[in-house]
């Protein structure tokens, strides 16, 4: 029997919390217990009987934080959503890593997800079993975050975006490298380099590729550059000038500077301009003409996430986003692992593996 195959031993779950722990996608992916309801990344605004968990600081997730929901997220992701959101009016309680969180009978734990700034996996542990839930994750060490490590758990809930084998990343100093000759090879053209990126995560990684690896300045535009600020808050160094910046015209004028921006558009009112986007997604998918498009992705790639089921030795796997399907039909051919997309709660007892 292959390794991976071989459950871990279960330390005992009272009848009673086996019998009454559903887990399933209810409004985000959510776990159940006797009347309280935890939810993982909701997918709509929850009221006060709710308790919430929110793993990073992308637009989608925040904009689902309610003022009446109990809502857990690190302190740099809250820091971020304070920018994007203005100071958001939830019950926001700080949750950093490695802290554990008593709630009725279980710990939860927040550890490092890699995806950006406060991205957060949790950890629910009860009686010496334990679920994990890693959001949207990234195995390898970036500039900007550090790798997510791989967390031992009986049931793991895995995002799969990238779940197929066909997306397999390059090395980063491959990408990172063809990223700064296109972007100086416009600039010897004329041309200023404009790359559309997430406001949060993906434009701090490319800010810090060009900061390493080059002298050329980096303008950030409107949203980009707040966000950045408050990465700048939190210890990580970008040298960057914001668009609305004095020092941040004359550049443009020059022409020898590299933008970041959030919009299709890049900076306004760029005239003489070559556009680039960065994305996993750069590997299958055709982009205008206009743009060039290099696979940086804050996300874990196929081979990443392989290697975390390895390390973690779940005894099931639940797959969420992304080829769920696909991912969890080749844990199961390939290593003979109980795996499955998620369903709706109500159809899924965590009896199986507790």
């Amino acid at each position: 029997m292959n390794s991976l195959s071989k459950a871990k031993a279960c330390s005992g779950v009272p009848l009673e919390v086996r019998n009454q722990l559903r887990l399933g996608w209810r409004n985000g992916v959510t776990l159940a217990f006797k009347d309280r309801f935890v939810h993982f990344d909701p997918s709509r605004k929850l009221g006060k009987d709710c308790t919430v968990f929110i793993s990073h600081a992308h637009a989608d997730h925040l904009s689902k934080l309610s003022s009446e929901a109990e809502s857990y997220l690190t302190p740099e992701t809250f820091d971020i959503a304070s920018v994007i959101q203005g100071r958001p009016s939830v019950k926001a309680i700080p949750l950093g890593f490695n802290q554990t969180l008593k709630l009725d009978e279980f710990e939860i734990i927040a550890h490092n997800a890699g995806h950006m700034l406060g991205s957060a996996q949790f950890e629910l542990r009860s009686s010496g079993s334990t679920v994990v839930y890693t959001g949207d994750i990234n195995c390898r060490n970036m500039f900007t975050t550090s790798a997510a490590e791989s967390i031992p758990c009986d049931c793991l809930i895995l995002e799969t975006t990238y779940g197929v084998p066909y997306y397999t990343f390059p090395d980063l100093t491959v990408t990172c490298a063809e990223i700064v000759e296109w972007a100086l090879q416009q600039v010897k053209t004329g041309k200023i380099p404009v790359f559309r990126a997430y406001s949060g995560g993906k434009a701090q990684e490319i800010i810090k590729i060009f900061n390493v690896m080059t002298r050329i300045p980096v303008i950030a535009e409107g949203v980009v550059a707040e966000i950045t600020e408050a990465y700048v808050r939190n210890g990580v160094n970008l040298n960057y000038f914001n668009s609305a910046s004095t020092e941040a015209q004359e550049l443009l004028k020059t022409g020898e500077c590299v933008c970041i921006s959030s919009q299709d558009r890049g900076v306004a009112g760029l005239a003489n301009s070559s556009l680039a986007v960065a994305t996993g997604w750069a590997l299958g998918k055709r982009f205008l003409r206009r743009e060039a498009a290099f696979p940086l992705s804050s996300h874990a790639d196929f081979d990443q996430l392989i290697e975390y089921v390895k390390q973690a030795r779940p005894r099931e796997v639940i797959t969420v986003h992304g080829f769920k399907e696909e991912f969890a039909d080749y844990l199961r051919r390939k290593f003979g692992i109980k795996a499955r997309p998620i369903s709706p709660l109500q159809q899924d007892s965590l009896t199986d593996f507790f």
